[in-house]
This record gives C-alpha cells, structure tokens and sequence, in this order.
C-alpha cells in the first residue's frame, strides 16, 4: 500500500499504477453516460440511457489508471454513522408508496432476494434506479460514497457503466442499462440493531449491513460483462487489480507448489454466489504456512483487494484479522497460468471466503476474460452474522 494524503491507496504488484480507471473516464463517461449514477435523467418511460463505449480486451500489463475523484475521502464518509445519516436522508426523499416498495423487514428470507442475474430473469423487489427522480438518485450514491471506499466507489460505477457498454453492444433483449439497479432497506436504520441496505442488478450485488458502528460489506458480487471497455480513448477495468495479483501470487510460485495449488477438479464458475447462503467452502489448495514471506505478501496484496472497497474505518480490523490469520489462508486455481486465459481461483480464510470466474457461456459479447463472477463472503458473518434480528 501507498498513501494519498492520510487514506491509503491501493496500488498493483506492477509499479507505481493505480488499480481501477482514469479520471476522465471517472468524470465523463460515469455521469453523461450513466443516468441512474448521478448524470442526465432517463428518457421518458424510464428507459436506460446507454453508455457510449466499446468492450476492449483485458489487460495483461498494469492496470488502467484509477481515479477517485467521483467517489469520497475517509473523512467525508466517517463509516457506519454516515450510511445510517445517508440512509435515512434517502428514505426521507420517498413518497409513501416508494417508502413502502422499499422498505422491508430484514430476515434471512429477505437478505437472500439478492442477485446477479439481468432483470428479465429474476423477480425483485424495491425501486430501480431509473424510476428516481434526480435528488434520489443521488441519495441513493449518498449511501454508497459513506459506505465505500473512494477505490470501491469507483469499481461500483465502473461496473454499472459496462452495462450501458453491454446494452448498446447487443443485449438490449436481457434489458441491461447502466441505471438498471434496484435498491432495498431491510430492517429499520436506527443507531442499534442490525438493518441492511442492498443494492444489486447485473454484475453487481452489495450487501452493507449496518450494527451500530460495525458494517460489513458481505456477502457482495462483482462481476463485469465487459470485464473492460473504453470511453472516450480511456480505459477501465473493474476487476483489474482482482485479476492481476491473482496471476502474481501463481506466478511467484514454484512447480511444486503450482501443483498443490492447482484443484485437480475443473472449476468454471463461482460455487457460493446467489442462493447459497449459510454455506462455505473446504480450504483446498496450497496453505500461506508453506509459502515464503514474498509469496505471502503477494496473497495479503490479493486479499486486500477484496476487502477495502468497504469504507477504511471498517475494512482495518478485517485487514489486521487477515494479516494475523494468514497462515491459516488457502489458495486454490483452476485454469492456465499466463495472464489473458480464463481462470478460477478460491481464497479461504477463517474469515473470509473469495471466489473469482471468468464465465465460459455465450452471450452479447461472448465468454471467457471478457466475462466476470465473483463472490466475497464472511461465514458466520454474512449479512452482520446473518441472524435476521
């Protein structure tokens, strides 16, 4: 890690690039281009304004530059307390018909409605973005900014944005747009007691689960179809730094060692995704107590990857329990071991559980590293310990 200022930055194992997308790219293309993200309203009849862009192929160098100009710093946000003041302002701009759509009670039942599927199949509930009005829209990015990382704001709006990248690349039959994205609260946002605010659509689904000042952003979806676009001649990749140290930490490992890492099992698709809720994984693969301390390091840079885009207040302890538990990690792939193949691999911790796919399938723009499924979860403490209280 490096430092802006007092917040950390994230940075790949190649150079001094950041991880995500240029500022241009941040400024311009996420709000002309993306309605429901804070840009011009829809047409009329609430149709999705289509993000003006090309899919490109993944990188196999740095990532694209990142920019965190649209998202917010540390001190802005202030962690569980902001999301709560956010929620609550967004809450207050419905009418009672919106309130009622909105708002549900939380119980495992309803944390599970979440998905990752396009919108034609799957029934969900809430309100979609694009039926907002503007001040809503942004209440709704309001909750967002508090509870994310500027990094992990930006990775939400660069995966929203892929979206008006799809539909406009041929999938306006599964009904793709970048405002396509439907938000929940379940439970009551109060100073005490659990409550959950949800916001999920195609390739992206966001738990964040609120008790007291805790907050926890498990289980979340990211996935990307395009895995990267372009914009305007710039670049973003959402889950660039998430694809790049995973090859770093194959790479840095000896035959032997690619060996017990490698699942001798093929795995094309991510095994603990929507509907799969209360399960978990057996570590498998190569163990970090029988790595040396740059291979373990390169593992610490991948599982961070995977926990600060929630909030620095909230993600520091998940990162020291990672730190402190590390050899207790697991490791596991399926697939090549050049950057540019498709690939599986699994990260299991005492307290987290990561999975990573590219998709096979057909679809708009066909499968393979252009296509992205992951998960990330905390067992036994998914949705603020899953209790429904």
């Amino acid at each position: 890690m490096t430092s802006r200022g007092n917040r950390p930055v994230r940075r790949i194992y190649l150079g001094t690039t950041p991880r995500t997308v240029l500022a241009l790219m941040a400024t311009m293309a996420m709000t002309a281009c993306a309605p429901g993200m804070g840009g011009p309203a829809s047409p009329p009849g609430g149709a999705s304004m289509e993000a003006t862009g090309k899919p490109i192929n993944p990188t196999t160098g740095p990532c694209p530059a990142a920019s965190t100009s649209a998202g917010t710093s540390e001190s802005e946000s202030g962690g569980a307390s902001a999301v709560l003041s956010a929620a609550t302002a967004f809450v207050n701009t419905l009418d009672e018909k919106q309130r009622t759509a909105v708002m549900a009670e939380r119980t495992p039942a309803t944390l599970a409605q979440w998905s990752n599927l396009p919108g034609p199949l799957v029934k969900r509930t809430g309100l979609r973005i694009d039926t907002l009005n503007q001040p809503q829209r942004d209440a709704v990015m309001a909750i967002l900014k508090a509870a994310l990382s500027p990094e992990g704001y930006t990775q939400v709006r660069q995966i929203t944005t892929a979206d008006g990248v799809l539909a406009s690349s041929g999938g306006a039959n599964l009904d793709f747009g970048a405002d396509h994205y439907w938000v929940r609260i379940l439970g009551t946002p109060a100073d005490t007691g659990k409550w959950t605010f949800q916001y999920d659509g195609h390739h992206l689904a966001l738990n964040i689960s609120v008790d007291g000042g805790d907050m926890t952003l498990a289980p979340s979806f990211w996935g990307a179809q395009p895995a990267s676009y372009e914009i305007a001649g710039t670049a973003a990749e959402p889950l660039c730094g998430e694809t790049v140290k995973a090859f770093a930490v194959m790479d840095a490992l000896d035959a032997d060692q690619r060996k017990r890492a490698t699942l001798t099992t093929p795995v094309k698709e991510i095994v603990l995704g929507t509907g799969q809720d209360g399960k978990t994984l057996a570590p498998e693969g190569i163990t970090a107590s029988s790595l040396n301390e740059n291979q373990k390091k390169l593992l610490l840079d991948l599982i961070q990857e995977w926990i600060t885009p929630l909030t620095t207040t909230n993600s520091a302890a998940k990162l020291s329990a990672a730190k402190q538990n590390l050899d207790q990690v697991s490791f596991a792939w399926h697939g090549a071991t050049t950057i540019g193949n498709p690939i599986y691999y699994r990260v299991v911790g005492p307290m987290f559980l990561i999975e990573f796919a590219h998709q096979q399938g057909a679809g708009p723009l066909g499968g393979g590293i252009t296509h992205i499924h992951s998960i990330y979860r905390e067992p036994g403490n998914d949705y603020g310990a899953q209790s429904g209280s």
